[in-house]
Order: structure tokens, then sequence, then C-alpha cells
């Protein structure tokens, strides 16, 4: 187990490098390396896993955080994290269900080092998954190990109930592996009541 120490403060102060879906490079040969049985759709946008696993090989023009999300991990530049959201496509409702698998890779090579399969961490409902980026923020665990985070933002649609929430989850390589060292913690958040004209109350935080 890794020795966690975090301070509140520290954290809040910390601006994040966050992810953008350009680090990626090819997308598409990512994901043929990570999924070898992985099927390309016909229009090249999206692979399927058997059954019914669908994987988006770019990021959506749109504010719909399912395709993948690169950033290069400036603690270990010749590694490439990736997020690879595995959207259940059978879903027929309009909530979304699927997992998050989390890729450490080789820059050069494109070969994955290191893996870890998150359950249903794509799984909403009426609060929606709005984004999601890694956080490359220097979490120092201890001398030799550095933590990378991923941040998933979360909110509604409702003007008369608003709410958004902001959650960070830390994972740092150790004996090989890759590891959840942080399980969800809450990094911002807003509310709030009101009869959708003026009056309400709101907060932040």
């Amino acid at each position: 187990m890794l020795p966690v120490l975090l301070l509140g403060a520290a954290l809040a102060s910390l601006s994040p490098a966050r992810a953008t879906a350009g680090d990626c490079g090819d997308a598409a040969a990512l994901v043929r390396q990570a999924y070898p049985k992985a099927q390309k759709s016909a229009d090249g946008a999206s692979f399927t896993l058997v059954p019914h696993t669908s994987i988006a090989s770019t990021l959506p023009e749109s504010d719909a955080p399912f395709g993948l999300a690169c950033k290069i991990w400036p603690a270990h530049d010749d590694l490439l994290l990736v997020a690879v959201p595995l959207i259940d496509s059978a879903n027929g409702d309009h909530l979304h269900v699927g997992d998050i698998e989390l890729l450490v890779v080789d820059r050069k090579s494109l070969r994955v080092r290191q893996r870890l399969l998150q359950p249903g961490l794509m799984t909403d409902d009426a609060i929606a998954i709005r984004k999601v980026e890694f956080d490359t923020g220097r979490y120092a665990l201890a001398p030799e190990v550095t933590a990378f985070g991923l941040r998933i933002e979360m909110a509604n649609h409702s003007q008369a109930t608003p709410f958004t929430e902001t959650d960070l989850r830390l994972y740092a390589v150790a004996s090989d592996a890759l590891r959840l060292v942080l399980d969800g913690l809450v990094v911002a958040g807003s509310g709030g009541d009101s009869d959708a004209s003026c009056a309400g109350s709101f907060h932040s935080s």
C-alpha cells in the first residue's frame, strides 16, 4: 500500500495541467495497440469490442466526454497517459453505462506498460458526466513515487436546482502495476435552489 499524504490547502492551491485530445496523436493506433481484437467502424470514428462495448477513437466536438483523453506525463515524459471510456452501446435509454480503462503507454512504441480498469466510472444518470481529464500536477507520494490525477466533472441540467461536482482520483505506478491511491475526492462543486427566475440561494466550493 502506498503512503498518501495530502494537504487540503495544497490541493486547493494547485493549478492542474490537464489533458487535451491533441496529446493522443494517432488515437486509432493507440486503440489498436491496446485492444488488438477491436473492430473499427465503417467511418473510422470508433471501435467495437465484443459483444457491445464502444470506444470512440477521437474526442467528440460536443461536450460529451466519451472519446480518448491523453496527456504526456511531465514527471515521466517518455510516457503517455490515456483514458479510454468503454461505453455499453447496447444500453437503450438516454443514460450512459460504462467503465474507464487507464493506460500508461510508451510514447515511442505505443506499447502499453500498465493498465487499470475502473468499473462504472462512465455511468451516469440525471447528473451527467460533462468532462474527463488528466491532472498531472506533481502529487509526490514518496521520493521516487509521483501520482497523476483523473478529474471527472458531473452536472445536471436543472435551472431550478443546479448542481456540478468535480471528483479527483489519484493513481501511481508501484511494483510495475498501476494502482488507485485516492478515490473520488470532491475538489470543486456548486449547487443551489431557485424559482428558475431570480430568487434563490446558491453555493460553490
